[in-house]
């Protein structure tokens, strides 16, 4: 039997939607349970992670902080959502992007038919930065609409707490950077964490963008904040960041201090009396429902 701990799920059955029956569900429906929604991407991670690692890490830690929280906040993991919007990794075989407005209104079905079958608020939990940017904008028009749906990427909250713990020479996240392979490595059972750990052996830092062609001194995309695909073509490293720091004791660490700050935003977020839809009579605000009310 296989044992290997990327092939399974981090929750107990009871937290995970896909695995729950129709009066299982009914009944977390019944006690206002928050969802969360993963969401990733499958695409290129260099020659050492997966082409799963954005799906697999943001499945994971939304189930592992399910698992945290449960006793206080009522709450299910839905399916994970495995394509995202993902083109600037198209020059890579085992990249599978969705068109943008594909995307989006895959998202918006998945949203509205959590909220309309009852479910009163829900969360995406995104792993793929390329998906980001879409999210915001389709949580927006939801949000709008009546329906009470967030957007959170996994790795925002605990971001002041993870950056000190990385040991390679970029200090932010990146992609198939050290702080995704660490997670990889922590959430990876012996025999992949060992290939990993093979494979990440001898790879130089990369610290400078994808989207600058090779040799060119100075990036005033970064520099000024501006917007440009984080583009990978097929004469590429495939990563951005320094995966040969990362190690299973740190991915651990890593781990933790994500799960930790993405609880205490969940458990903010359930209860957080948040406007709603298009309210144009001051006498009657919209006010999403809270899946815990103050004092519960």
């Amino acid at each position: 039997m296989n044992e290997d701990k990327t092939k399974r799920h981090f929750a107990p059955r009871t937290l995970i939607w896909s695995e729950m029956t129709r009066a299982e569900l009914a009944r977390a429906r019944d006690a206002n349970a928050l969802v969360l929604i993963p969401t990733g991407s499958i695409e290129q991670h260099g020659d050492h992670l997966p082409v799963e690692t954005d799906m697999l890490l943001s499945t994971a830690v939304s189930e592992l902080t399910a698992a945290r929280i449960a006793e206080t906040t009522p709450v299910i993991v839905g399916p994970s959502v495995p394509f995202g919007f993902t083109p600037h990794h198209l020059s890579w075989p085992g990249t599978i992007s969705l068109r943008l407005e594909t995307y989006v209104a895959m998202l918006g079905d998945i949203a509205r038919s959590v909220i309309d079958s009852g479910f009163t608020r829900a969360v995406f939990v995104n792993g793929h930065g390329g998906n980001s940017a879409p999210l915001r904008s389709l949580t927006g028009q939801l949000i709008t609409d009546g329906y009470a749906v967030g957007m959170i990427d996994y790795f925002q909250p605990s971001a002041s707490d993870y950056i000190p713990l990385l040991k390679g020479t970029l200090a932010r996240a990146g992609h198939a950077c050290e702080q995704e392979t660490a997670l990889m490595l922590a959430l990876s059972g012996s025999e992949s964490a060992a290939l990993i750990e093979k494979r990440i052996g001898g790879l130089q830092p990369r610290v400078i963008q994808p989207w600058i062609a090779p040799g060119y001194p100075d990036d005033p995309i970064t520099d000024a904040g501006a917007g440009w695909a984080a583009i990978f073509h097929a004469d590429d490293c495939g990563y951005y960041g320094d995966p040969a720091a990362a190690t299973i004791e740190n991915g651990e660490a890593i781990l933790e201090v994500t799960i930790a700050a993405l609880a205490r935003f969940l458990e903010a977020f359930a209860r957080a009396p948040l406007r709603l839809g298009v309210a144009r009579d001051p006498a009657k605000p919209g006010i999403a429902q809270p899946t815990v009310q103050e004092g519960q």
